[in-house]
């Protein structure tokens, strides 16, 4: 569905991705990890053209991007920031409504249609008691599901998200993950994200890219991942893999001669 071909990126003489080319398949949930310094944020601002791709590297069911129209792609990608601006004076439901802007009219009407969708999302990422709340009375964590809640009202089937989780706790990490996986599963999204936190990493997505300098070393599924001595080389041998009945748990060494 979407497509990175060839893909390089610099800043004055500094290469930030290298001739980096991966094809994303519908329906599944991709985790993009590596070093600080991998690229990782600007390969997924590529695909959300905060940073317009150069022409024949970035594809949308075989149709370069920079060939389509803005509002057009928004109806076919949507996305989330690391980090979005919080001095907004808006509801929580304002908010989420506005991730419908790509179908409303020329006057800025929203129809029956709209609501319905404004409401299902509200009642997905349980926001019932916040919808009247504005975003200056949110906690970072609680501002960050509505910004998800945004992205998903634009009813996109590709949603990228960048680090979603940087701002919550295990619990609403946790919880958000869990309420992401099964809006995928019914929805038939295809969701791609980079995200930090290796152990969920590995627990909720289907394939793992693995970056590192700008260059992809592995894309595969979280378990070739995992087996892979490219990942230990990548972090140093600084992980343990723990398989206890039937799940896989991902935690950093803290012992040198465990290495």
């Amino acid at each position: 569905m979407i497509k990175v071909q060839n893909l390089s990126y610099q800043i004055g003489d500094k290469p930030i991705l290298k001739d980096i080319s991966l094809t994303f398949k519908p329906h599944t949930i991709y985790g993009i990890i590596g070093p600080n310094g991998a690229g990782k944020s600007t390969l997924l601002k590529h695909m959300m053209r905060i940073i317009e791709p150069s022409s024949s590297t970035v594809f949308l069911k075989d149709q370069d991007v920079t060939k389509v129209k803005v509002k057009e792609y928004a109806k076919q990608c949507s996305f989330v920031f690391q980090e979005n601006p919080r001095d907004l004076d808006f509801t929580v439901e304002e908010m989420i409504a506005m991730g419908r802007y790509p179908y409303l009219d020329y006057m800025g009407h929203t129809t029956k249609a709209d609501e319905i969708v404004i409401e299902r999302i509200i009642h997905e990422l349980s926001l019932e008691k916040l919808r009247e709340r504005s975003m200056l009375n949110l906690s970072g964590g609680e501002a960050q599901k509505v910004f998800i809640g945004r992205a998903l009202a634009q009813e996109t089937p590709i949603l990228l998200l960048d680090e979603p989780i940087s701002m919550l706790d295990v619990h609403n990490s946790v919880e958000l993950l869990n309420r992401l996986k099964t809006i995928k599963d019914q929805h038939q999204l295809t969701i791609i994200m980079v995200i930090h936190d290796l152990n969920l990493a590995f627990q909720y997505c289907d394939e793992i890219v693995l970056l590192k300098e700008g260059e992809v070393l592995l894309a595969a599924s979280r378990q070739e991942v995992l087996e892979s001595e490219i990942l230990q080389q990548v972090y140093h041998h600084r992980l343990k893999i723990i398989h206890d009945h039937g799940n896989t748990y991902v935690v950093p060494r803290a012992n040198e001669k465990e290495a």
